[in-house]
């Protein structure tokens, strides 16, 4: 039998038992999430709708207890009272369910008064007799007949008290049994029948269900006496050894042990459990079989490892270069085929990698002496010293000075051949440099130099300032055809070292002024290569977080900003070795 063969059997006999054991314990367990979930739903639902009978029916009951505390009722003023009740009948009956004759009002021997034309006596009803004899807040009935249309209705009594506490009379509130039936068959779950029964079966709802026996109704109000404190729970009817229906029920608020039932088929409220585990066996046996498939892929992969991991092994030649892997020169098989070729990879990639960098470490250095390349001036030098002393000679002290400067500028632009000098080195230079403009220029340029002279000492890149002064005094401030003045900055902000260059001359508008900060990185002709060889420098030698930026506004002037690390002296000395 082939490895292949084995490895597919292995696997997939593995993920096999693992699935089924996944299918066992998560599918029960499931299942009987599921079956709880469906039973708090089911009791939440019945609670809601409890929860607003109970609230109805207690607005109907502070409706009654309001009129029951008017002055002219607890006085069984009844010439004030009759035309109040009129009222009331009018307005009220439709929201009690009525389409009269809601509200009656009379004494304590049980004649009432709903209107004129219509007076009843409960003076042999239990309920009113129960209010009378008790210290109820109010007494609702049992399902009665109403004399006004032959509805079924229950009352609420509520006794009436006169200033002193003295029982004087009784407040009756008739509710048609059609808007408690309403709130019951609002719950909508299962095709379920819903009901409200009161503590002795007593059926509240228009309709009674015809589907449940006088035996069930008679279990479900013993069941309901079970349930005091919670008040919420369920009834199986049984059909033999099988549930056929289950009724849900919990306690009405405001009320004396009325209950709201819903009934469900057994069939109905398994339903969503059937259509899970038919889900949970679709997606085990869709797993199962891409495991078969993914078990035949891997065990293909591994019993043919040449190819595939001699492709792998080639992409590591950007790799770790320090790898080697042990081969057996004896053998031929394909592992030491593939490890000799790894070795092989190896050492071309170590040669390759050391040529590449003598060649950028060239280049490099090529770049530099390019961006670099400056006139050697020995004899210029040399020249104006002698011109400087001639000028003392006659007396010439202004020339003296330029010519003084002009030597030290070109003193400092050699500096002996060293790339990095001291930053006072760099600001003296282009301190000379501005003193020559000025005397150039003496109408129309003016300078200042703003140094911390904590910073003397820094070594930087030479020769960076004076390429970005003088396009400010060319483009600035010579277009500008008056007056202009020149500001540098020099300043320490986070271990980096902030150089500004400002010029209050003509500026530029947005378009220019992005096109000159796309120069900083790709040559442009038009703006010449002062600033593109300064920023190339500085970003070559101090990495890319260091560099040139630009600011300007048309008509009121341009800022260069160059900011470049503090470094330490052994990073200057190997930057000078390597130019």
């Amino acid at each position: 039998m082939k490895i292949g063969t084995k490895i597919t059997i292995l696997f997939t006999s593995c993920v096999t038992v693992v699935l089924i054991v996944f299918l066992v314990l998560a599918g029960s367990k499931i299942i009987n999430s599921v079956n709880k979930m469906t039973y708090d739903l089911n009791t939440d639902v019945i609670e809601s709708k409890a929860l607003d009978a109970g609230l109805w029916l207690n607005q109907r009951i502070s409706e009654i207890r309001i009129i029951s505390q008017l002055e002219e009722v607890m006085n069984m003023d009844m010439e004030k009272i009759k035309p109040y009740i009129d009222r009331l009948n009018d307005r009220l009956s439709k929201l009690y369910g009525n389409d009269f004759g809601t509200f009656a009002i009379g004494s304590t021997n049980g004649l009432g008064w709903v209107s004129d034309e219509l007076t009843i006596d409960i003076s042999e009803r239990e309920y009113f007799k129960e209010a009378m004899s008790t210290n109820a807040e109010y007494v609702i009935s049992t399902p009665i007949v109403s004399h006004t249309d032959k509805a079924p209705i229950v009352t609420i009594c509520y006794p009436i008290y006169n200033e002193d506490g003295i029982k004087t009379g009784f407040i009756n509130g008739a509710i048609s049994l059609k808007k408690i039936s309403e709130i019951a068959r609002s719950i909508d779950f299962y095709n379920c029948t819903s009901w409200i029964m009161d503590s002795e079966g007593n059926m509240y709802s228009a309709q009674k269900p015809d589907d449940i026996l006088v035996e069930d109704i008679n279990k479900l109000e013993e069941i309901i006496r079970t349930y005091p404190n919670t008040g919420v729970g369920s009834y199986d009817i049984m059909e033999g050894k099988k549930v056929d229906k289950v009724v849900f029920f919990t306690t009405i608020p405001n009320t004396r042990g009325w209950s709201l039932c819903s009934m469900v088929s057994a069939k109905e409220l398994s339903r969503d459990k059937d259509r899970l585990v038919y889900t949970v066996l679709f997606i085990w046996g869709g797993m199962l079989i891409i495991s078969i498939i993914l078990c035949t892929a891997v065990s293909r992969s591994i019993s043919n490892p040449i190819n595939k991991l001699t492709k792998a092994i080639k992409k590591m030649e950007d790799g770790d270069l320090e790898v080697y892997c042990d081969v057996n020169i004896n053998s031929n098989d394909e592992i030491s085929n593939l490890s000799r070729s790894f070795n092989s990879m190896v050492s071309k990639i170590r040669f390759l990698m050391d040529r590449i960098y003598e060649e950028e470490k060239e280049k490099r250095s090529a770049e530099l002496m390019v961006l670099q390349a400056q006139i050697n001036p020995h004899f210029l030098y040399n020249t104006l010293d002698n011109l400087q002393w001639k000028a003392y000679d006659y007396d010439a002290l202004e020339i003296a000075e330029m010519v003084e400067a002009l030597s030290n500028f070109f003193r400092i632009s050699l500096s002996n051949g060293q790339e990095f000098i001291p930053l006072s080195e760099e600001i003296k230079h282009i301190e000379n440099y501005l003193f020559i403009q000025e005397k150039r220029y003496e109408d129309i340029l003016k300078f200042t130099i703003d140094f911390d002279s904590s910073l003397s000492e820094i070594t930087v890149i030479k020769l960076i300032i004076q390429p970005i002064v003088e396009n400010a005094i060319y483009h600035g401030i010579k277009p500008k055809l008056s007056s202009g003045n020149i500001e540098v900055s020099v300043y320490e902000i986070n271990d980096y070292v902030y150089i500004s260059v400002y010029d209050d001359g003509v500026g530029m508008d947005e378009e220019t002024l992005n096109e000159l900060r796309a120069s900083l990185n790709i040559k442009n002709e038009k703006f010449g290569y002062g600033l593109y060889n300064v920023s190339q420098r500085i970003k070559i030698v101090y990495g890319e977080n260091s560099g040139v930026e630009v600011s300007s506004t048309l008509g009121e002037g341009t800022t260069v900003l160059i900011k470049i690390p503090i470094t330490n002296k052994e990073y200057i000395d190997d930057k000078n070795s390597n130019c």
